[in-house]
């Protein structure tokens, strides 16, 4: 069909005319305008986010590289106060302590001994002192050297510990001299067990690079507070003690040196 009529039995198509530049209907051109703002508006938005965004990840790397720089710096410190800390519980420990054999030195004794006649006024209680040093000494030191007789006292000072209650104090007083506070006695037996224990104990032979020692020991006691009402006292009463029984006459040391067979 031609004209106005179908053809292939399709409706023709509407003929609408589009005019550029023609203004848009108010209610369009309203909506247009307002999706353009808000278009605007969000592209703003997302620049300020990249923006921030770029700003945090600066900031983040920044962080990042001051929380190394901080941990080596903490670990650098602790490192340090570690190292403090140990130099002064060694020099506190050496400041109270025998370097040679580690018991108590002279200056933790009377402190400890003062705090032990303190605390046995309150109950009613005796301290003793037991004074001693080896016989002999000198002939050891000449004998095997001071080498040889470091060791000795280091033995002696061992095997006190080994002998004493927790509560009591071995110290070496200094040379071969050794005092053993015994602290809360009831009555002055215990001081004789004490005395016999450390007899028999210190009596025992001591093998030193390649050398048998035998030695004994001079002993003085004092008990607070039948001797003395103070520690310098009943230090003092416990050294004059121990020097009147040497005077009775100490015995010389034995040293024997040890045949070795193959």
């Amino acid at each position: 069909m031609s004209g106005n009529g179908f053809r292939k039995g399709k409706p023709p198509a509407p003929d609408i005319a589009f005019s550029d530049g023609l203004p848009l209907p108010g209610s369009i051109h309203n909506d247009t305008a307002e999706l353009r703002a808000q278009l605007q508006q969000s592209h703003e938005a997302l620049a300020e986010l990249v923006q921030a965004l770029t700003a945090c990840k600066q900031h983040l790397t920044t962080a990042q590289k001051k929380l190394v720089t901080l941990t080596v710096t903490n670990t650098n410190f602790h490192r340090k106060l570690t190292g403090i800390e140990r130099k002064a519980a060694t020099t506190n420990h050496l400041a109270y302590h025998d370097a040679l054999t580690g018991l108590p030195n002279r200056r933790l004794l009377q402190d400890r001994l003062s705090q032990a006649i303190a605390q046995a006024a309150r109950r009613k209680k005796r301290v003793a002192l037991v004074f001693f040093d080896v016989d002999g000494f000198k002939t050891i030191n000449d004998t095997l050297g001071h080498t040889g007789g470091d060791k000795l006292l280091q033995g002696v000072a061992q095997r006190l510990c080994d002998c004493l209650r927790a509560a009591d104090t071995a110290c070496r007083y200094g040379g071969d001299e050794f005092i053993v506070m015994l602290p809360e006695l009831d009555d002055e037996q215990n001081t004789a067990v004490v005395e016999n224990k450390i007899r028999t104990l210190l009596a025992a032979p001591y093998f030193i690079d390649g050398n048998m020692i035998t030695v004994t020991l001079s002993i003085g006691i004092a008990v607070y507070p039948v001797d003395a009402k103070d520690h310098h006292e009943l230090i003092k009463l416990a050294d004059a003690a121990m020097y009147s029984r040497k005077a009775n006459g100490g015995a010389v040391p034995i040293v024997k040196e040890l045949m070795v067979t193959n």
